[in-house]
């Protein structure tokens, strides 16, 4: 029975109590204790049992060369037995702690593994002279099982305690992000792996390429990666990539000089060279014109490009991290997209999950948002979300992402008024492709891709009656940034009279 409770996985604690049980089947005690030894000169009880074992003991620690017995049979290392007497100079091992009467019987059996000692079991009981020969030599062999089990607790609470260290350190490092930059919010598996990341690439100076779909926080995480980097003191410059024609994308990324074309007044810094020393985020890179690439390629292997019309080379460091929505690999398939540019952006790529994938999260992004929001409504006290409002949040499938969640928070505050979060409160945004008109049977023809969005944007336009911004806005509705919107809007050359 002893043998096989021994070879279960058993806790170092059960282990500890098993074989004391054992023991006292064959030596009896009224005390034992197991100390496990912390430096040269002290101990620390770990474990106790029997009638005379009190919570005053477990933690204590015991010095050492207060009691010369103990010090005598730790340098031995072999099992001894303690005469205890009246003599003044003499200290029982727990005097003032357990009443134990003068001459009481006490054995000390030295704890070892690994051919050192790590500890001390001490056993106890008020009948004199009760530990014969046999029972010491049985002490001995059975301390070994202990000094096993003690040796576990030892390497468990190590690692418990580095464990609460990473934790913390963990812990400390989120929190700062999270200062840094307000939006990381989440405790789920996968937004953990993204601040793990995160935290990863950010201090060093290689190219990050962000991952996922609208709304999902990718320049809040690009936020991050500057905030948390060694250019955190140094620009972070912004460039959206969806509504740049070859022109105007090579102007915007390097500049031009003064006369470059039709309405180039004065030479102007292109982003390249605004972000020197710093980093450069290119939003939305699967738009980026294909007769761009090149330079946009030549300047991140070699640092140096020209301004369109200039001829004086310039320099600039920067680091680049960009996002996409879309696959890459399927635009350069259809030769929409470099494929050595991809792979020298692609360094270290971080997929930014979906929010219908974090569930776990929305609970804590709605009180982030309601935290964020309430003050500037006005609303001084704190607002709850009723039990019934919070299920409909949770049961949603967020197409729209944490952007979508956030605007559904806006519009409930507002429909609360400062009071409880209630289910009539939320509303959930109209998905885009309810927009359109009933669909065309297959013989219907279309237009090209622009034509067809510059339809669909002019729709949405007009229902909204010709507002871009705010909840009640165009880019809401059709569920992506108001400068996303105004710059496709520019692109496709839209008329606001068609409007």
């Amino acid at each position: 029975m002893f043998a096989n409770e021994m070879s279960l996985n058993l806790s170092p604690e059960k282990a500890m109590t098993i074989v004391l049980d054992a023991i006292q089947e064959v030596i009896p005690f009224e005390l034992a204790v197991i100390m496990s030894l912390e430096n040269d000169n002290a101990l620390q009880i770990r474990f106790c049992s029997g009638r005379l074992c009190t919570g005053n003991l477990v933690n204590r620690v015991m010095t050492i060369d207060d009691h010369p017995d103990i010090r005598a049979a730790l340098k031995r290392g072999e099992v001894a037995l303690i005469r205890d007497t009246a003599n003044p100079g003499h200290h029982d091992t727990y005097e003032g702690i357990v009443d134990l009467p003068v001459g009481h019987s006490c054995m000390l059996t030295p704890l070892k593994a690994g051919g050192e000692v790590i500890g001390l079991m001490t056993l106890d009981h008020s009948q004199c002279d009760l530990f014969t020969p046999e029972r010491v030599k049985i002490a001995g062999i059975l301390s070994q099982l202990l000094a096993i089990a003690l040796a576990q607790s030892l390497h468990t609470e190590s690692l418990m305690q580095e464990k609460a260290a990473l934790l913390f350190e963990r812990n400390a490092y989120v929190s700062e992000m999270a200062r840094v930059v307000g939006g990381l919010i989440g405790n789920s598996p996968r937004w953990q792996l993204v601040l793990e990341k995160i935290r990863l690439v950010a201090p060093t100076d290689s190219h990050v390429m962000i991952l996922g779909e609208t709304g999902t926080g990718k320049e809040q995480v690009a936020k991050a990666l500057h905030a948390l980097s060694g250019r955190a003191d140094k620009p972070f410059i912004t460039l959206n990539c969806s509504a740049l024609n070859h022109n105007l994308a090579e102007s915007e990324l390097f500049g031009h000089e003064k006369g470059a074309f039709t309405g180039a007044v004065s030479a102007r810094k292109g982003r390249f060279e605004l972000a020197d020393g710093g980093t450069l985020f290119l939003d939305e890179l699967g738009d980026l014109p294909i007769e761009t690439q090149p330079k946009l390629l030549r300047a991140i292997q070699q640092g140096t490009f020209e301004r369109l019309g200039g001829e004086k080379t310039l320099r600039a460091d920067v680091r680049i991290i960009s996002a996409t929505n879309v696959r890459l690999e399927d635009k350069i398939r259809k030769l929409q997209f470099r494929e050595d540019l991809y792979y020298r952006l692609n360094v270290f790529p971080i997929e930014v999950p979906p929010l219908r994938e974090r569930q776990n999260d929305i609970v804590l992004l709605t009180h982030h948002f309601i935290e964020k929001m309430r003050t500037r409504f006005g609303y001084r006290q704190p607002i709850a979300v009723s039990t019934a409002a919070m299920q409909i949040l949770l049961k949603n499938r967020w197409q729209g992402n944490v952007r979508e969640l956030q605007n559904t928070i806006e519009r409930a505050l507002i429909n609360c008024r400062g009071l409880t979060v209630e289910p009539d409160h939320i509303f959930f945004e109209e998905p885009a492709v309810r927009l359109s008109a009933p669909l065309p049977d297959e013989n219907t023809s279309l237009a090209d891709l622009d034509t067809e969005t510059g339809k669909i944007i002019i729709r949405a336009l007009k229902q909204c009656g010709g507002k871009i911004y705010g909840e009640s806005g165009a880019a809401a509705l059709l569920q992506v940034k108001p400068t996303t919107l105004q710059s496709k809007i520019k692109k496709l050359g839209l008329d606001k009279t068609d409007i």
